[in-house]
């Protein structure tokens, strides 16, 4: 408790002394971090810390989800975290650099109403550590989330150690209170004009609600009844997209490796044929198991009058390499053999339970004018496998995946009609930018039953001018089960940010 009240006040300390007026860091829609301000290159290799730059920020995030019945296993809740990261860059010297974040959140204000058992959280989870909090270690927590050395050339930019990695597969994600981020090497090309290419060698990962870094795939499904920890599947990759049957027990009895590196490449360029034609290209491959291959196509179409017209296409193909003989075809891990924990039943709804061998298209339209923006996409999912995303990057994303979905099980088809308005750009609002959309879910009735619904969302940002650097954030989200016998149910999100 010590170390977290030095760690706040650490924080408290470097907001009261830092320039509200300077603006060195901004969050955009998507809680990408862009560092508008960074430390200048020194000639002297004593000057680096002397030159180098602090970057803090401090948050609450309170989260309520309500359903419309109550039950044993689903409690009305709601759960707020505060707390917020400090980081440092050192300047760079010859090219080389250095970083290091830490985040911290706390839970258990007193005025918020935690649900009675931890596994009943929903989004609300990620402010604390739920293996943490059943283990007797409180709901508060700090951690080392980044932590690398950088070398930056004309060229290229090299990275080793603790990052963020945003690309198509993997993201911070960071709507919550930590970031997701991976440990690993990373390389970025800057050679070619109006391109961006990376590569990332990720071997292990720290999902938000976790301090430690751990496997990039495996779920952790032993059962200790001696040792006294609780759920030990909270300390390992317990994401919400994980694939249950790629667990500890299921890669034991095979010898396969428990924590694979994970392989990335990833890139878009806009210098191909017409500079408003984007290609973006990504893939991904974990020996062994399966590797996944993306590419997608927009064309800005300029129709006059200050409206424009995008047309956007996504393939996405998930190969299989191994993964559907260990886990099988479903991501709940019931599709795999009977000796992988699987049941004859579930198998029975897949044309190939052992393979994760699955592909999705993608379509999209966006109109744009002046200040407003209206969407409509569309994604499908083949009848073979659910699609392997437990990285925070979504294969729906963009297209029709709305706040906490996970519209990527095999045979599902998704339709989104999306608008957003940014007030302040049409001179109304200072600072105000919105929201607004409605998603129709289409699952598989016979592989997933009664997750058909209709997504209602509203959101909003509002820079609050008055304090510099203060930002708040509201969402909500209502789910409507098409299914009689299903639950619908309400959620908000209010965050406030404040950059320094």
């Amino acid at each position: 408790m010590r170390s977290i009240n030095i760690l706040l006040s650490l924080l408290a300390c470097t907001a009261l002394e830092a320039n509200t007026d300077s603006v060195k860091q901004t969050i955009q829609p998507n809680y990408m971090v862009n560092y508008e301000e960074l430390p200048s290159a020194v000639e002297h290799i004593s000057d680096i810390f002397s030159e180098g730059m602090f970057y803090g920020r401090l948050r609450t995030n309170w989260f309520f989800f309500d359903y419309r019945k109550e039950s044993l296993t689903k409690e009305d809740h709601n759960i707020l975290g505060i707390g917020g990261s400090l980081m440092y860059k050192t300047a760079p010297y010859a090219g080389l650099s250095a970083t290091v974040g830490v985040n911290y959140t706390s839970a258990g204000s007193g005025i918020d109403n935690q649900s009675s058992d931890p596994a009943f959280l929903r989004a609300g989870k990620d402010v604390i550590s739920r293996y943490n909090s059943v283990n007797g270690k409180g709901s508060s927590f700090a951690v080392l989330s980044q932590s690398y050395l950088q070398y930056e050339h004309k060229r290229f930019k090299a990275r080793a150690g603790r990052e963020i990695f945003n690309s198509f597969f993997t993201k911070s994600n960071d709507s919550k209170m930590i970031p997701n981020t991976f440990e690993g090497v990373t390389l970025e090309s800057k050679d070619i004009e109006e391109t961006r290419l990376r590569a990332a060698y990720l071997t292990r990962q720290k999902l938000r609600d976790h301090d430690n870094f751990h496997s990039v795939i495996m779920y952790d499904d032993r059962i200790d009844t001696t040792s006294g920890v609780v759920n030990a599947k909270w300390d390992e990759n317990d994401d919400s997209a994980i694939h249950k049957g790629l667990s500890y027990t299921n890669f034991d009895k095979v010898g396969q490796e428990k924590n694979p590196g994970l392989f990335i490449v990833d890139g878009y360029t806009r210098a191909l044929l017409d500079k408003n034609l984007k290609l973006s290209a990504s893939a991904l491959y974990l020996k062994d198991l399966f590797s996944t291959a993306m590419v997608e196509l927009n064309y800005s179409i300029d129709l006059g009058n200050g409206y424009s017209l995008t047309p956007g296409f996504r393939y996405v193909e998930q190969f299989d390499h191994g993964a559907g003989e260990i886990g099988g075809a479903s991501l709940n891990g019931l599709a795999a053999s009977d000796a992988n924990g699987g049941t004859a039943d579930v198998r029975s709804r897949y044309k190939n339970a052992d393979s994760v061998d699955t592909y999705m298209l993608g379509a999209r339209l966006i109109l744009d004018k002046d200040a407003a923006s209206f969407s409509f996409g569309y994604t499908g999912i083949a009848d073979q496998a659910d699609f392997i995303t437990p990285w925070r990057g979504f294969v729906t994303g963009g297209y029709t995946r709305a706040m906490a979905r996970y519209n990527w099980l095999a045979n599902t088809e998704s339709f989104r009609l999306r608008g957003t308005y940014d007030f302040d750009q049409a001179n109304i609002v200072s600072g105000l930018q919105t929201y607004l959309s409605f998603t129709r879910e289409d699952y598989d009735e016979v592989k997933y039953t009664g997750l058909d619904s209709n997504v209602y969302y509203f959101g909003l940002i509002q820079e609050l001018e008055k304090v510099p650097n203060l930002s708040l954030r509201f969402r909500t989200e209502y789910v409507e089960r098409l299914a009689a016998s299903s639950d619908d149910h309400a959620e908000v999100r209010m965050e406030l940010n404040y950059l320094f």
